[in-house]
């Protein structure tokens, strides 16, 4: 089993910008934390003073829609990130596990200073956010001009393991359709492979 200092080094490493000592120093920082399913780590009106890079587990961003449900806007698994601070909180987006889960724990301050200190580590802030935003407006712009078969097959090419994860609901809401929508979207789907 990797270790938890294992499992950052080797996440930091894949970036090849940072030196041994470099990444020792940014992986002395975190901390590692266990949380429950359906823990919320970001709540409305709160600044999440972490960022937190999932090691285990399973979380989602989310709102409410009109109605009062949950509006899956993103899922976020393992090796990705979540929180951020006064930088990244956007008013009513929360974010939950559902999932038990290990993330690893710094404090966006800490975070925020080692970028300023290191060129290359805000560099690679630069690309993550980049690509995060790149991602983003892909899927905007898939979600109003494609079917939703087409994003629901590039959700699987992103997370192959999503279906046996979470559940109908939680798939029929990030794709922006009724659970009875996609149950036979899905079984035509099925069907016609």
């Amino acid at each position: 089993m990797i270790s938890k200092k294992d499992f950052l080094i080797n996440y930091y490493r894949n970036f090849n910008v940072l030196t041994s000592e470099e990444i020792e120093e940014i992986v002395s920082q975190y901390e590692l934390v266990k949380i429950e399913r359906n823990h919320i780590l970001q709540k409305e009106g709160k600044i999440s003073k972490y960022s937190y890079l999932v090691e285990k587990g399973l979380l989602i961003d989310y709102t409410y829609n009109q109605n009062g449900e949950i509006q899956v806007l993103n899922f976020i698994p393992e090796k990705y990130w979540a929180g951020g601070g006064v930088n990244y909180n956007v008013n009513g987006v929360y974010t939950k596990s559902i999932e038990n889960s290990k993330l690893f724990r710094i404090e966006s301050t800490i975070l925020e200073n080692l970028y300023t200190k290191n060129k290359e580590l805000a560099f690679l802030e630069v690309k993550l956010l980049r690509m995060a935003l790149k991602s983003m407006k892909l899927r905007m712009l898939n979600s109003i001009s494609k079917p939703t078969l087409y994003n629901y097959q590039q959700l699987l090419l992103k997370f192959p393991d999503i279906e046996q994860r979470v559940s109908q609901k939680l798939i029929s809401s990030y794709l922006g359709v009724t659970p009875q929508f996609f149950s036979k979207m899905k079984a035509n789907y099925l069907k016609n492979s």
